[in-house]
């Protein structure tokens, strides 16, 4: 009976998988935008993501014994405006969910990413104001803080209103080798010469990086959510720069408008440099579609920045959304940094140069300059 008890583990362990719930969504999302900038000649283009990032994702889930649940979750990005294909994965994760809560590990979309879903209703989107004041930010791009490479989670049941989440990420850097075994720096292993051991000398960018990140939601008065999130990321790296980073939000239904606020504090340790960013946003229905406004400002030592979008989102069915949208971006004397789609008109290949007049003319954008963009578009779910 044992034996047979252990063939029928190994073979759940080593089969294919037979989840009782599996299924396939996505967002396909593509607009006409036409960009222009202070000192940079204006273009238009055909951009994937415009109101939301273009994603494929699959989800199963399996109901186990005493009420547990276990969940996988792999979502890939997708750019459907070039030949590219299936992207770089958004997350993979693998959790068991039961009354105590979730616990799931993988790459994971951290308590920060779903901070800025929240108190953003523009989140993610190449029409957020947000997503270019605080470029970098915790909600940005900032290493770990959005995204985290073999990371641990926790996120507890609801307690009266309230959600608590704990991210912890142990980010090493790729090619890093078997620690214990090989070099920690660099990853090579020692090299043994006549009885002597020479370890291979430490290279720069190759120690360990993490970062925990603590989170709590309530939501126990109706229409009103308030959160908050703390980050703190260590880079192990000489002179490198550790973060400590904090973000406040809230959001409020008054059934004819939904209000949003964000407050967030960046804080870099070796350079002393800090940032500060703010937002706040409007969403009104009229009809089957929404008005939506978002303005962002922040304050930085290297140069301020603030911008604002309005839009229009008309619902054409259940899953899919028309929009058409303007943002305009602009930013302190002293800083080129913040620009529309990423400065989008700045990044050009020596063939699209050639072709221009004068040649290779496309500009800068000029200190102190603003960006505007105008996107029409269409996102599809499914």
């Amino acid at each position: 009976m044992q034996k047979k008890l252990i063939a029928l583990a190994v073979a759940a362990a080593f089969s294919a998988p037979a989840f009782a719930d599996v299924s396939v969504y996505g967002v396909v999302d593509a607009a006409l935008v036409h960009v222009s900038a202070d000192g940079q000649k204006s273009d238009i283009q055909a951009v994937s993501g415009g109101l939301a990032s273009s994603r494929i994702g699959v989800t199963g889930a399996e109901d186990l014994n005493n009420g547990m649940k276990a969940v996988v979750k792999l979502e890939y990005a997708l750019d459907t405006e070039t030949s590219a294909g299936i992207g770089a994965a958004r997350q993979q994760m693998l959790a068991i969910a039961g009354d105590f809560g979730t616990f799931a590990t993988g790459y994971l979309q951290t308590t920060g990413y779903d901070f800025g879903v929240k108190f953003d209703p523009m989140a993610g989107s190449a029409v957020s104001p947000l997503s270019v004041t605080s470029a970098g930010f915790i909600i940005g791009d900032n290493a770990v803080a959005k995204r985290a490479q073999r990371a641990l989670a926790y996120i507890s049941p609801d307690m009266a209103g309230v959600t608590v989440a704990v991210n912890y990420t142990t980010a090493f850097p790729s090619g890093l080798g078997n620690l214990g075994v090989a070099d920690a720096c660099t990853g090579a292993a020692p090299t043994v010469t006549a009885g002597n051991t020479t370890t291979p000398a430490c290279t720069a960018g190759s120690l360990k990086t993490t970062a925990y990140l603590l989170s709590a939601t309530y939501t126990g008065v109706q229409n009103l959510a308030v959160g908050g999130v703390y980050a703190a990321t260590k880079d192990d790296n000489a002179g490198a720069d550790n973060a400590k980073e904090y973000a406040l939000g809230a959001s409020y239904d008054l059934s004819v408008v939904k209000l949003f606020a964000t407050y967030q504090s960046l804080k870099v340790d070796n350079s002393n440099a800090s940032l500060k960013t703010a937002s706040a946003s409007v969403v009104a229905p009229v009809g089957p579609g929404a008005v939506a406004f978002s303005y962002s400002k922040n304050s930085k030592d290297a140069g301020d920045a603030k911008g604002m979008t309005v839009a229009w989102l008309q619902g054409l069915s259940k899953t899919t959304t028309f929009y058409a949208a303007l943002e305009k971006v602009s930013q302190g004397d002293n800083s080129a940094s913040y620009s529309v789609l990423n400065n989008a008109l700045g990044g050009i290949t020596s063939a699209q140069a050639a072709a221009m007049t004068p040649t290779g003319v496309r500009g800068s954008l000029n200190a102190g300059g603003s960006s505007t963009l105008l996107a029409v578009g269409l996102n599809k779910k499914f």
